[in-house]
């Protein structure tokens, strides 16, 4: 997808490049990372009382676990099950969290997340890469085999 914005960011750049050259754990962990990071936020705007940002990035962290219990496979047994009710569990927090506007509902998800984050790290460093595309030139003589 074209995005002329970032190829004015850097950062953005990056980052898409991150998301369309990643295997799928390697995407599951940048979703980890941007949920963490939109729930520290959310605790920094807590702290400075900008609601108006606190409740923008808890709604941003909110979003982003939502889209990852939704891409659960729920035929694929217990461990979806139980991912399941850890992101039910992480989205009541981070929910209380914006309500509440106090700062312990909100670690207690962003806890949760980390462990998660931990764990998908060490399932992606012993799960292979995706296969890349590589084009090889054809180096027979012109005409054999042919």
């Amino acid at each position: 997808m074209y995005n002329p914005a970032a190829y004015r960011d850097p950062a953005a750049m990056y980052q898409a490049t991150a998301v369309t050259t990643s295997g799928p754990a390697d995407r599951v962990i940048l979703l980890y990372q941007g949920a963490i990071r939109h729930g520290a936020q959310h605790l920094v705007a807590l702290g400075r009382n900008d609601l108006e940002a606190a409740s923008r990035a808890s709604l941003r962290a909110q979003a982003i676990v939502e889209a990852l219990d939704l891409s659960l496979d729920m035929s694929a047994g217990s461990v979806a099950v139980n991912l399941h009710q850890l992101y039910q569990f992480v989205l009541d927090r981070l929910v209380e969290g914006n309500i509440s506007k106090t700062a312990r509902p909100t670690d207690e998800a962003l806890t949760v997340l980390r462990d998660l984050l931990e764990a998908w790290r060490g399932i992606a460093k012993v799960t292979p890469a995706p296969a890349r595309l590589t084009v090889v030139a054809d180096r027979s003589p012109v005409g054999a085999g042919r």
